[in-house]
Protein backbone atom coordinates (compact mmCIF):
# COMPACT_ATOMS: atom_id res chain seq x y z
CA UNK A 1 0.00 0.00 0.00
CA UNK A 2 2.03 3.19 -1.12
CA UNK A 3 1.69 6.52 0.92
CA UNK A 4 0.23 9.25 0.15
CA UNK A 5 2.88 12.42 -0.62
CA UNK A 6 -0.18 14.73 -0.74
CA UNK A 7 0.48 17.29 1.26
CA UNK A 8 -2.39 18.70 3.83
CA UNK A 9 -3.04 21.98 2.88
CA UNK A 10 -1.27 24.87 5.66
CA UNK A 11 -3.69 25.81 8.29
CA UNK A 12 -4.09 29.75 8.48
CA UNK A 13 -2.09 31.49 11.92
CA UNK A 14 -4.01 32.01 14.22
CA UNK A 15 -4.58 36.15 15.20
CA UNK A 16 -2.58 37.32 17.95
CA UNK A 17 -4.36 38.27 21.14
CA UNK A 18 -5.05 41.32 22.17
CA UNK A 19 -6.75 40.98 25.45
CA UNK A 20 -4.74 41.23 28.47
CA UNK A 21 -2.22 38.73 29.61
CA UNK A 22 -4.24 36.75 32.56
CA UNK A 23 -2.29 36.64 36.30
CA UNK A 24 -0.06 33.73 36.62
CA UNK A 25 -0.49 31.53 39.52
CA UNK A 26 1.97 31.55 41.85
CA UNK A 27 4.44 29.02 43.40
CA UNK A 28 2.12 29.02 46.69
CA UNK A 29 -0.94 28.87 44.79
CA UNK A 30 -1.84 32.46 45.19
CA UNK A 31 -2.89 34.72 42.32
CA UNK A 32 -0.31 37.57 40.93
CA UNK A 33 -1.74 41.03 39.83
CA UNK A 34 0.69 41.81 36.28
CA UNK A 35 2.89 45.37 36.63
CA UNK A 36 0.87 47.86 35.88
CA UNK A 37 2.47 49.84 32.63
CA UNK A 38 3.26 53.59 32.88
CA UNK A 39 -0.05 55.32 32.70
CA UNK A 40 -1.11 56.91 28.69
CA UNK A 41 1.41 59.76 27.24
CA UNK A 42 3.02 60.76 31.09
CA UNK A 43 6.48 59.03 29.57
CA UNK A 44 5.34 61.92 26.42
CA UNK A 45 6.09 65.08 28.63
CA UNK A 46 9.18 64.48 30.47
CA UNK A 47 9.70 66.75 33.79
CA UNK A 48 11.71 69.80 33.47
CA UNK A 49 15.35 70.16 35.02
CA UNK A 50 16.06 73.22 37.52
CA UNK A 51 18.33 74.55 35.02
CA UNK A 52 15.39 74.33 32.18
CA UNK A 53 13.28 76.34 34.67
CA UNK A 54 15.15 78.43 35.79
CA UNK A 55 15.89 79.84 32.37
CA UNK A 56 12.48 80.07 31.05
CA UNK A 57 11.49 82.03 34.24
CA UNK A 58 14.52 84.18 33.59
CA UNK A 59 13.17 84.53 29.91
CA UNK A 60 9.59 85.38 30.67
CA UNK A 61 10.93 88.04 33.26
CA UNK A 62 13.31 89.69 30.44
CA UNK A 63 10.61 89.48 27.82
CA UNK A 64 8.01 91.12 30.09
CA UNK A 65 10.36 94.09 31.18
CA UNK A 66 10.79 94.94 27.66
CA UNK A 67 7.30 94.55 26.58
CA UNK A 68 6.58 97.17 29.78
CA UNK A 69 9.08 99.08 28.61
CA UNK A 70 8.12 99.26 24.68
CA UNK A 71 4.50 100.13 25.38
CA UNK A 72 4.42 102.00 29.06
CA UNK A 73 2.30 104.36 27.48
CA UNK A 74 -0.40 101.59 26.77
CA UNK A 75 0.31 99.96 29.73
CA UNK A 76 -0.68 103.12 31.71
CA UNK A 77 -3.72 103.41 29.85
CA UNK A 78 -5.16 100.32 30.74
CA UNK A 79 -3.76 100.87 34.37
CA UNK A 80 -6.50 103.47 34.17
CA UNK A 81 -9.02 101.83 32.73
CA UNK A 82 -8.71 98.93 35.26
CA UNK A 83 -9.12 101.78 37.91
CA UNK A 84 -12.12 103.24 35.87
CA UNK A 85 -13.35 99.29 35.94
CA UNK A 86 -12.67 98.81 40.18
CA UNK A 87 -14.76 101.68 40.35
CA UNK A 88 -17.87 100.97 38.23
CA UNK A 89 -18.09 97.58 39.20
CA UNK A 90 -19.69 98.44 42.95
CA UNK A 91 -22.62 100.09 41.07
CA UNK A 92 -22.67 97.18 38.36
CA UNK A 93 -22.92 94.30 41.42
CA UNK A 94 -26.00 96.51 42.62
CA UNK A 95 -27.93 96.70 39.73
CA UNK A 96 -27.22 93.05 39.34
CA UNK A 97 -28.67 91.73 42.72
CA UNK A 98 -31.47 94.45 43.76
CA UNK A 99 -32.67 94.66 40.16
CA UNK A 100 -33.60 91.71 37.29
CA UNK A 101 -30.81 92.98 35.26
CA UNK A 102 -28.08 90.89 34.09
CA UNK A 103 -24.66 91.68 34.60
CA UNK A 104 -24.06 92.78 30.93
CA UNK A 105 -27.25 94.65 31.12
CA UNK A 106 -26.47 96.30 34.10
CA UNK A 107 -22.71 97.23 32.60
CA UNK A 108 -24.37 98.61 29.81
CA UNK A 109 -26.71 100.95 31.91
CA UNK A 110 -23.33 102.23 34.08
CA UNK A 111 -21.33 103.27 31.22
CA UNK A 112 -24.38 104.52 29.31
CA UNK A 113 -25.07 106.50 32.19
CA UNK A 114 -21.15 107.35 32.54
CA UNK A 115 -20.52 108.45 28.77
CA UNK A 116 -23.88 110.98 29.14
CA UNK A 117 -22.60 112.08 32.62
CA UNK A 118 -19.13 113.11 30.93
CA UNK A 119 -20.48 114.68 28.04
CA UNK A 120 -23.35 117.26 30.21
CA UNK A 121 -20.15 117.76 32.38
CA UNK A 122 -17.55 118.75 29.62
CA UNK A 123 -20.60 120.61 28.01
CA UNK A 124 -22.06 123.15 30.94
CA UNK A 125 -18.57 123.15 32.61
CA UNK A 126 -16.74 123.65 29.97
CA UNK A 127 -17.30 127.17 29.31
CA UNK A 128 -16.98 128.32 32.60
CA UNK A 129 -14.12 126.80 33.43
CA UNK A 130 -12.60 128.07 30.37
CA UNK A 131 -13.32 131.44 31.83
CA UNK A 132 -12.09 130.56 34.81
CA UNK A 133 -8.41 129.23 33.22
CA UNK A 134 -7.78 132.12 31.39
CA UNK A 135 -9.07 134.72 34.13
CA UNK A 136 -6.39 132.74 36.25
CA UNK A 137 -3.65 132.93 33.65
CA UNK A 138 -3.99 136.58 33.34
CA UNK A 139 -3.64 136.97 37.06
CA UNK A 140 -0.57 135.08 37.28
CA UNK A 141 0.88 137.17 34.20
CA UNK A 142 -0.21 140.53 36.25
CA UNK A 143 1.71 138.78 38.78
CA UNK A 144 4.69 138.11 37.71
CA UNK A 145 4.66 141.72 35.85
CA UNK A 146 4.29 143.53 39.01
CA UNK A 147 7.27 141.78 40.54
CA UNK A 148 9.68 144.25 39.63
CA UNK A 149 7.70 147.03 40.67
CA UNK A 150 6.75 145.89 43.59
CA UNK A 151 10.51 145.08 44.33
CA UNK A 152 11.29 148.71 43.31
CA UNK A 153 8.73 150.50 45.89
CA UNK A 154 10.20 148.37 48.44
CA UNK A 155 13.54 149.57 48.05
CA UNK A 156 13.27 152.72 50.06
CA UNK A 157 10.87 151.19 53.27
CA UNK A 158 12.10 150.31 56.68
CA UNK A 159 10.54 147.04 57.61
CA UNK A 160 9.46 146.57 61.69
CA UNK A 161 9.21 143.13 63.14
CA UNK A 162 8.51 143.73 66.72
CA UNK A 163 12.31 144.61 68.04
CA UNK A 164 13.91 144.10 64.74
CA UNK A 165 13.93 146.37 62.01
CA UNK A 166 15.38 146.11 58.39
CA UNK A 167 16.11 148.77 56.27
CA UNK A 168 15.58 147.48 52.67
CA UNK A 169 17.20 151.07 51.38
CA UNK A 170 20.61 149.30 51.77
CA UNK A 171 20.23 146.32 49.64
CA UNK A 172 20.60 146.19 45.98
CA UNK A 173 16.81 145.74 45.20
CA UNK A 174 17.58 147.26 41.62
CA UNK A 175 19.22 144.79 40.25
CA UNK A 176 17.05 141.74 41.99
CA UNK A 177 14.43 143.67 40.04
CA UNK A 178 16.20 143.48 36.89
CA UNK A 179 17.16 140.16 37.16
CA UNK A 180 13.71 139.12 37.79
CA UNK A 181 12.29 140.82 34.37
CA UNK A 182 14.94 138.43 32.85
CA UNK A 183 13.33 135.26 34.33
CA UNK A 184 9.70 136.98 33.95
CA UNK A 185 9.50 137.64 30.31
CA UNK A 186 10.22 133.91 29.07
CA UNK A 187 7.84 132.67 31.86
CA UNK A 188 4.64 135.03 29.98
CA UNK A 189 5.60 134.10 26.59
CA UNK A 190 5.57 130.11 27.67
CA UNK A 191 2.29 131.12 29.56
CA UNK A 192 0.33 132.71 26.40
CA UNK A 193 0.84 129.62 24.23
CA UNK A 194 -0.80 127.49 27.33
CA UNK A 195 -4.06 128.07 25.80
CA UNK A 196 -3.16 126.97 22.56
CA UNK A 197 -1.20 124.07 23.88
CA UNK A 198 -4.40 122.64 25.78
CA UNK A 199 -6.50 123.02 23.02
CA UNK A 200 -3.99 121.27 20.53
CA UNK A 201 -3.90 118.39 22.74
CA UNK A 202 -7.80 117.86 23.50
CA UNK A 203 -8.00 115.57 20.33
CA UNK A 204 -5.38 113.53 21.99
CA UNK A 205 -7.16 113.98 25.50
CA UNK A 206 -10.36 112.92 23.81
CA UNK A 207 -9.23 109.57 21.85
CA UNK A 208 -7.27 108.90 25.24
CA UNK A 209 -10.51 108.88 27.09
CA UNK A 210 -12.41 107.02 24.48
CA UNK A 211 -9.81 104.49 24.84
CA UNK A 212 -9.92 104.11 28.16
CA UNK A 213 -14.05 104.18 28.48
CA UNK A 214 -13.89 101.54 25.87
CA UNK A 215 -11.11 99.11 27.58
CA UNK A 216 -12.82 99.76 31.35
CA UNK A 217 -16.45 98.76 29.74
CA UNK A 218 -14.99 95.27 28.56
CA UNK A 219 -13.06 94.34 31.73
CA UNK A 220 -16.30 95.19 33.50
CA UNK A 221 -18.20 93.07 31.11
CA UNK A 222 -15.88 90.19 31.83
CA UNK A 223 -15.56 91.17 35.53
CA UNK A 224 -17.03 87.78 36.76
CA UNK A 225 -14.80 85.62 35.05
CA UNK A 226 -11.70 87.56 36.11
CA UNK A 227 -12.79 87.56 39.73
CA UNK A 228 -12.95 83.42 39.47
CA UNK A 229 -9.43 83.80 37.60
CA UNK A 230 -8.18 85.87 40.28
CA UNK A 231 -9.33 83.44 42.96
CA UNK A 232 -8.55 80.53 41.39
CA UNK A 233 -4.89 81.61 40.70
CA UNK A 234 -3.62 79.27 43.66
CA UNK A 235 -0.14 77.18 44.03
CA UNK A 236 -1.85 74.39 45.34
CA UNK A 237 -0.79 73.73 48.99
CA UNK A 238 -1.46 77.71 49.52
CA UNK A 239 -5.04 78.36 49.30
CA UNK A 240 -5.55 79.84 52.79
CA UNK A 241 -2.31 82.00 52.39
CA UNK A 242 -3.89 83.00 49.13
CA UNK A 243 -7.34 83.91 50.07
CA UNK A 244 -5.64 86.02 52.96
CA UNK A 245 -2.88 88.05 50.41
CA UNK A 246 -5.88 88.65 48.12
CA UNK A 247 -7.98 90.37 50.41
CA UNK A 248 -5.53 92.02 51.99
CA UNK A 249 -4.43 93.40 48.28
CA UNK A 250 -8.25 94.04 47.87
CA UNK A 251 -8.28 95.95 51.30
CA UNK A 252 -5.06 98.37 50.21
CA UNK A 253 -6.39 99.17 46.47
CA UNK A 254 -10.51 99.55 47.47
CA UNK A 255 -9.06 102.60 50.62
CA UNK A 256 -6.62 104.15 48.09
CA UNK A 257 -9.08 104.39 44.56
CA UNK A 258 -12.56 104.81 46.54
CA UNK A 259 -11.45 106.69 49.69
CA UNK A 260 -8.93 109.06 47.48
CA UNK A 261 -12.28 109.92 45.01
CA UNK A 262 -14.25 110.89 47.65
CA UNK A 263 -11.51 112.63 49.65
CA UNK A 264 -10.58 114.65 46.43
CA UNK A 265 -14.26 115.35 45.76
CA UNK A 266 -14.94 116.61 49.17
CA UNK A 267 -12.06 118.55 49.05
CA UNK A 268 -12.93 120.16 45.84
CA UNK A 269 -16.35 121.61 47.21
CA UNK A 270 -15.21 122.76 50.84
CA UNK A 271 -12.19 124.84 48.81
CA UNK A 272 -14.68 125.99 46.23
CA UNK A 273 -17.21 127.40 48.86
CA UNK A 274 -14.66 128.39 51.30
CA UNK A 275 -12.51 130.67 49.02
CA UNK A 276 -15.86 132.28 47.13
CA UNK A 277 -17.38 133.15 50.77
CA UNK A 278 -13.78 134.24 51.54
CA UNK A 279 -14.39 136.38 48.17
CA UNK A 280 -10.82 134.65 46.50
CA UNK A 281 -10.29 135.34 42.83
CA UNK A 282 -11.27 131.89 40.24
CA UNK A 283 -12.60 129.92 43.49
CA UNK A 284 -13.81 127.45 40.83
CA UNK A 285 -10.70 126.89 39.37
CA UNK A 286 -9.19 126.55 42.77
CA UNK A 287 -11.67 124.51 44.12
CA UNK A 288 -10.72 121.82 41.48
CA UNK A 289 -6.98 122.28 41.58
CA UNK A 290 -7.17 121.41 45.25
CA UNK A 291 -9.16 117.99 44.58
CA UNK A 292 -6.93 116.86 42.32
CA UNK A 293 -4.13 117.38 43.85
CA UNK A 294 -5.61 115.41 46.76
CA UNK A 295 -3.84 112.33 44.77
CA UNK A 296 -0.35 113.73 44.92
CA UNK A 297 0.52 112.76 48.42
CA UNK A 298 2.23 115.45 51.32
CA UNK A 299 3.03 117.79 48.89
CA UNK A 300 -0.26 118.70 46.69
CA UNK A 301 -2.29 120.25 49.29
CA UNK A 302 1.06 122.64 50.01
CA UNK A 303 1.23 122.90 46.56
CA UNK A 304 -2.97 124.34 46.56
CA UNK A 305 -2.54 126.30 49.69
CA UNK A 306 0.38 128.00 48.00
CA UNK A 307 -1.34 128.72 44.53
CA UNK A 308 -4.49 129.73 46.39
CA UNK A 309 -2.40 132.51 48.57
CA UNK A 310 -0.58 134.29 45.74
CA UNK A 311 -3.99 134.37 43.97
CA UNK A 312 -5.16 136.35 47.23
CA UNK A 313 -2.87 138.65 47.55
CA UNK A 314 -2.53 139.68 43.95
CA UNK A 315 -5.72 140.15 43.45
CA UNK A 316 -5.87 143.77 44.64
CA UNK A 317 -9.21 143.55 46.21
CA UNK A 318 -11.46 142.14 48.82
CA UNK A 319 -14.61 142.84 49.92
CA UNK A 320 -13.54 142.52 53.72
CA UNK A 321 -11.32 145.26 52.79
CA UNK A 322 -8.46 144.10 54.40
CA UNK A 323 -4.99 144.80 53.41
CA UNK A 324 -3.74 141.70 50.98
CA UNK A 325 -1.35 140.15 53.59
CA UNK A 326 -3.92 139.79 55.97
CA UNK A 327 -6.17 138.41 52.93
CA UNK A 328 -3.70 136.13 51.85
CA UNK A 329 -2.97 135.14 55.61
CA UNK A 330 -6.93 134.27 56.23
CA UNK A 331 -6.67 132.39 52.75
CA UNK A 332 -3.67 129.91 54.37
CA UNK A 333 -5.59 129.64 57.33
CA UNK A 334 -8.56 128.37 55.92
CA UNK A 335 -6.20 125.92 54.34
CA UNK A 336 -4.44 125.06 57.09
CA UNK A 337 -8.01 124.10 58.37
CA UNK A 338 -9.08 122.20 56.02
CA UNK A 339 -6.29 119.70 56.06
CA UNK A 340 -6.26 119.35 59.85
CA UNK A 341 -9.81 118.62 59.48
CA UNK A 342 -9.34 116.11 56.42
CA UNK A 343 -6.34 114.57 58.52
CA UNK A 344 -8.01 113.79 61.53
CA UNK A 345 -11.76 113.61 60.55
CA UNK A 346 -11.96 112.64 56.91
CA UNK A 347 -9.30 110.17 56.52
CA UNK A 348 -9.70 107.55 59.35
CA UNK A 349 -13.53 107.63 58.48
CA UNK A 350 -12.82 106.83 54.57
CA UNK A 351 -8.96 105.39 54.34
CA UNK A 352 -8.50 103.57 57.40
CA UNK A 353 -6.10 102.19 58.31
CA UNK A 354 -5.17 100.55 55.17
CA UNK A 355 -2.68 103.13 54.14
CA UNK A 356 -0.63 103.96 57.50
CA UNK A 357 2.06 104.79 55.89
CA UNK A 358 5.33 106.96 57.35
CA UNK A 359 5.39 110.27 55.83
CA UNK A 360 8.81 110.25 54.49
CA UNK A 361 8.28 107.00 53.15
CA UNK A 362 5.41 108.27 51.22
CA UNK A 363 7.06 111.38 49.97
CA UNK A 364 10.00 108.33 48.80
CA UNK A 365 7.77 106.45 47.04
CA UNK A 366 6.34 109.67 45.21
CA UNK A 367 9.51 110.70 43.62
CA UNK A 368 10.52 106.99 42.70
CA UNK A 369 6.98 106.70 41.05
CA UNK A 370 7.46 109.94 39.33
CA UNK A 371 10.58 109.23 37.62
CA UNK A 372 9.29 105.44 36.55
CA UNK A 373 5.86 106.68 35.53
CA UNK A 374 4.93 109.97 35.79
CA UNK A 375 1.93 111.56 36.74
CA UNK A 376 0.20 108.05 37.35
CA UNK A 377 3.44 106.94 39.22
CA UNK A 378 3.00 109.43 41.65
CA UNK A 379 -1.04 108.99 42.09
CA UNK A 380 -0.34 105.05 42.76
CA UNK A 381 3.45 105.22 44.65
CA UNK A 382 0.95 105.04 47.61
CA UNK A 383 -0.98 102.00 47.42
CA UNK A 384 2.24 100.40 45.18
CA UNK A 385 3.92 101.09 48.82
CA UNK A 386 1.35 99.68 50.75
CA UNK A 387 1.32 96.26 48.44
CA UNK A 388 5.23 95.92 48.90
CA UNK A 389 5.48 96.31 52.35
CA UNK A 390 2.30 94.16 52.39
CA UNK A 391 4.21 91.20 50.25
CA UNK A 392 7.15 91.87 52.18
CA UNK A 393 6.26 90.88 55.71
CA UNK A 394 4.85 87.44 54.31
CA UNK A 395 7.86 86.64 52.53
CA UNK A 396 9.77 87.95 55.26
CA UNK A 397 7.64 85.24 57.90
CA UNK A 398 7.77 82.45 55.40
CA UNK A 399 11.64 82.76 54.56
CA UNK A 400 12.22 82.79 58.65
CA UNK A 401 9.64 79.57 59.00
CA UNK A 402 6.67 81.83 61.09
CA UNK A 403 3.04 82.04 60.54
CA UNK A 404 2.27 84.94 58.38
CA UNK A 405 -1.25 85.43 59.85
CA UNK A 406 0.07 85.01 63.93
CA UNK A 407 -0.08 87.81 64.61
CA UNK A 408 -1.75 88.96 61.11
CA UNK A 409 0.03 90.94 58.62
CA UNK A 410 -3.06 92.17 57.17
CA UNK A 411 -4.70 93.24 60.43
CA UNK A 412 -7.21 90.84 60.32
CA UNK A 413 -7.93 89.16 63.54
CA UNK A 414 -9.30 85.59 62.48
CA UNK A 415 -7.74 82.64 63.58
CA UNK A 416 -5.96 80.69 60.51
CA UNK A 417 -6.45 76.79 60.10
CA UNK A 418 -4.39 73.91 62.55
CA UNK A 419 -0.94 73.47 60.22
CA UNK A 420 -1.15 76.12 58.27
CA UNK A 421 2.11 78.45 57.91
Amino acid sequence: MKRSTKRAPASRAAPRRTDPVPPKPSLSGERTEAAPGPPAGRGLSPRWTASAKLLIGLTVIVVAGALIFRFSSLIQLLIVAGIVSFLASPLVRILDTRTRLSWRAAAHLVFLTLIVLLIVAFTVAGFALAQETQSLVRTVQVILLDIPEMLESLSGQILVLGPFRLDLAGLDLASLADQAVVYVRPILGEMSGWVTVIAGGAIESIARTVFVLAAAYYLTLDQLVLNATWKRSVIPGFEYDWNRLRRGLDRVWAAFLRGQIVLGLVIAVVVTIGLSILGVSNALVLGLVSGLLEFIPLVGPVVAGGIAALVAFFQGSNWWGLQPWVFTLIVIAFFIVVQQLENNLLVPRILGTALRLNPVVVLIAAVIGASLAGILGILLSAPTTATLIFLGRYVQRKIFDQNPWDPPIDGILDEPPKGSG
